[in-house]
């Protein structure tokens, strides 16, 4: 008989009937049965291969924290009620879901596995923040609360293996296992090449955007057929205005809806993600199955998606001037650009796959059930 897992995700989920999303949810199902508690734009409850989608509307209300967490015990004790045994409860974060499957495993008996998606103790992730007392404060209670987490969890999923080293006291004993998280590459393709270096992503400062651009103005005019764009949603428009001050060749695209990302990136020549701090970037997975060469900062988990030289370039973190050597070997060398973007999309087909992300996923579960 198959064991049942949950799956708790913040949300607010878009195009949940969508074959993307569905997918992973299908295949798994050939192992698996179980549920999905999200948010959405509306209620509702389907079916998807053997788990069930049910998603509470989601609510901008400061209360909404409190509303899913209800929504969450409120089907935790359907199941109780019902006699129907849950065996293990996955979140997609170690915060607001991990503190939900915590105590819904606890609930229901069940074992627990929160996600690490972030390199959440890295002080880049607070750098687009103010400074203030209020911060600091929640930066406190954030470690408090991922501490509490990791340990009342009986495993741990995470993306590169020293993402929780500052932890290494309170996970001793526990499943640990690093792989990417599921990325639907179907729809990313090599459409063209236009003379273009892409940026994807937000907030400016963790990404790096403000080292990019610098970057790319001391090698600019040496390029002036290249343009560099940057997409991305940034609440602050002036500070990325600032850094771009006008430069003929830096342009920044609003955000689009995700279904128009493969246009985007499979347009592209080159992709750059200059993080401070970054677990995975999936950005840097799309790009490599359009066959796209990439420059990554050489930081956290990045180097687990670029093999330097292979599929990718990596640069010294917040080294503005080996970004800008790195992006100007690309620019000026289309024969590496072929050879590295070639590289990158038959790794992806091989590595990054759905049914890869399943087997990984199969296996973490099997060894935490037993």
């Amino acid at each position: 008989m198959k064991k049942t897992i949950v799956f708790i995700s913040p949300g607010p989920t878009y195009r949940p009937h969508s074959e993307l999303y569905e997918s992973q949810f299908k295949e798994l199902s050939k192992n698996f049965r179980g549920y999905i508690f999200t948010t959405s734009s509306i209620s509702e409850t389907f079916p998807i291969g053997d788990f069930t989608y049910r998603s509470m509307k989601y609510y901008s209300s400061k209360f909404r924290v409190l509303f899913f967490l209800f929504f969450c015990i409120w089907n935790a004790f359907g199941f109780l009620s019902k006699r129907e045994k849950i065996d293990l409860v996955i979140s997609y974060d170690p915060f607001l879901t991990g503190t939900i499957g915590c105590i819904i495993s606890f609930i229901l008996r069940a074992k627990f596995v929160p996600e690490v998606n972030g390199v959440y103790t890295s002080d880049a992730e607070w750098l687009d923040l103010p400074d203030t007392i209020g911060i600091r404060l929640k930066r406190i209670g954030y470690d408090w609360i991922m501490r509490f987490v990791l340990k009342h969890s009986d495993g741990i999923k995470l993306l590169f293996r020293e993402q929780v080293d500052p932890f290494k006291n309170i996970i001793k004993g526990k499943t640990i296992r690093d792989y990417p998280c599921f990325v639907p590459i179907d729809n990313f393709k090599n459409i063209c090449e236009n003379k273009e270096v892409l940026f994807v992503g937000f907030p400016f400062k963790r990404k790096g955007v403000d080292l990019l651009i610098e970057a790319f103005k001391a090698i600019a005019p040496k390029h002036p057929d290249w343009k560099l764009k940057i997409l991305g949603w940034y609440p602050d428009p002036d500070e990325l205005t600032r850094a771009i001050d006008g430069h003929s060749q830096i342009y920044h695209q609003k955000p689009v809806p995700h279904q128009e990302m493969p246009q985007h990136i499979g347009s592209c020549a080159i992709l750059v993600l200059p993080s401070r701090s970054e677990a995975m970037g999936r950005v840097l997975v799309e790009a490599m199955a359009a066959g796209k060469p990439r420059i990554g900062a050489n930081v956290d988990g990045i180097p687990t998606v670029i093999q330097h030289g292979v599929d990718g370039l990596l640069f010294e973190r917040e080294n503005i001037d080996d970004l800008a050597e790195k992006l100007d070997m690309l620019m000026s060398n289309p024969d590496l650009r072929h050879k590295l973007g070639s590289a990158g999309e038959m790794r992806a087909r091989k590595e990054f796959t759905k049914e890869e992300y399943v087997r990984n996923l199969t296996d973490f579960c099997n060894k935490v059930l037993n």
